[in-house]
């Protein structure tokens, strides 16, 4: 079928009224981008009452998603701070939440002048924590590491598009690393946290990938990490993590257990874009530093 931009875009608005559901146009200018392989916005209006090139694909993507699909997964694309990353239903979709993690660090490392050679991102996922963080420090050696071998795969295909020459690690927790016997500066990690299957919703669940968002014990990948910390970090470090809004309480008597005999530790928890507690952050040996 012959169809303008422009026509299939109200084409597409007919269907979605019809459906009753809620796509905004900045999807449906998305897809209109991916079915012309445009690179941006501009084009895409630049070019509105010329012909659709692909239509057949922007209805194929354009039924999914009025059925509930997300339109990351629809046209396998999932933006990040910089970054237009590839994602399927193998990872996560990375949130704005985790984008606010990279950010907090990356601000405290430079403030504080926070050694950052050797970095590690576990439980990668699409590995977007990973390439952030090699390209805000290029000259550091940043591992990702996550225990799902489909996981890893999307993580190298990104790694790939944008060169960032991440070591990758396959094993469960902090295993691959102790078992390289890699000694860390930083390590980050977004892990699964949410216990409360309330919690999580029914569109997430029937999409994305349960075992990278919930954990039967919402502190289990903390504790492991604090208990084995001075198996992969160095003397002095920086720890930091996405958790859940209610697991404050529960981490610090961790950090009160784990970390009991160290006098030159702080941690901090903050809150994310919406008010909610989100981020832990532990720093050891920069008694200095401005948290």
């Amino acid at each position: 079928m012959d169809l303008t931009n422009r026509e299939a875009f109200f084409e597409a608005k007919n269907r979605i009224e019809k459906a009753k559901v809620k796509i905004s146009d900045s999807e449906l200018y998305t897809i209109l981008i991916k079915a012309n392989k445009f690179s941006s916005y501009t084009e895409i209006i630049t070019n509105f009452d010329k012909n659709l090139a692909e239509p057949q694909y922007f209805f194929q993507k354009l039924d999914e998603i009025i059925a509930g699909k997300p339109i990351q997964y629809a046209i396998n694309l999932a933006s990040f701070l910089d970054f237009d990353l590839y994602v399927d239903e193998r990872v996560l979709i990375p949130r704005p939440e985790t984008e606010g993690l990279v950010l907090l660090v990356k601000d405290i490392i430079l403030s504080n002048k926070i050694k950052h050679d050797t970095i590690l991102d576990v439980c990668t996922g699409s590995g977007c924590i990973a390439l952030f963080m090699k390209g805000i420090f290029p000259d550091s050696k940043v591992y990702a590491s996550d225990k799902s071998k489909d996981a890893l795969e999307v993580a190298k295909i990104n790694d790939e598009t944008f060169n960032g020459n991440i070591i990758f690690l396959r094993g469960d927790k902090l295993k691959p690393i102790i078992k390289e016997k890699v000694k860390l500066d930083v390590l980050i990690s977004n892990p699964p946290y949410v216990e409360n299957k309330k919690d999580i919703e029914s569109k997430v669940k029937k999409y994305e990938p349960m075992k990278a968002i919930y954990s039967r014990v919402g502190e289990k990948f903390y504790l492991n990490y604090f208990k084995n910390y001075k198996k992969v970090m160095k003397d002095k470090f920086i720890m930091a993590f996405e958790i859940n809004y209610d697991q404050e309480d529960v981490l610090t008597k961790a950090i009160e257990k784990y970390f009991k005999d160290i006098k030159d530790l702080k941690f901090k928890f903050y809150k994310d874009i919406y008010g909610l507690n989100r981020y832990l952050i532990i720093l050891r040996g920069y008694e200095n530093a401005n948290l």
